[in-house]
């Protein structure tokens, strides 16, 4: 899934440390693209909301990045006993082209039983 940031480049040649400004303008409206589905983890696993940060930025190409991000997720079940906070750490590439940031998010959504038939 494509995530696009507006942002006019108009041929600057923007840092790591700029880019990271500009993305954590628009983090909130890219949040939940970049959490997906936590059910991979758990039915009862939730984000913990605001923990989302960008742990680093680094160019992989020409006019190509790799942002490495981080967030908090808790999964409560009392008739378990489990009561438990972690940390993850994923990674997303992203393209500077003239108009913004492209970010290309993989989709982490789990299915149902009838669309994996």
């Amino acid at each position: 899934m494509k995530k696009f940031i507006p942002y006019p480049i108009n041929g600057e040649n923007l840092t790591p440390s700029d880019l990271l400004q500009i993305i954590e303008r628009y983090l909130s409206e890219i949040e939940e693209s970049l959490i997906g589905d936590l059910t991979n983890f758990s039915e009862n696993a939730r984000y913990e909301p605001n923990s989302l940060q960008i742990v680093s930025i680094v160019a992989i190409g020409e006019n190509c990045y790799s942002m490495n991000y981080q967030f908090r997720w808790t999964i409560f079940n009392g008739c378990l006993d489990i009561n438990a906070q972690e940390f993850t750490t994923q990674s997303v590439t992203f393209l500077v082209k003239p108009a913004g940031l492209e970010l290309d998010i993989i989709d982490l959504f789990k299915g149902s039983t009838a669309e994996e038939l």
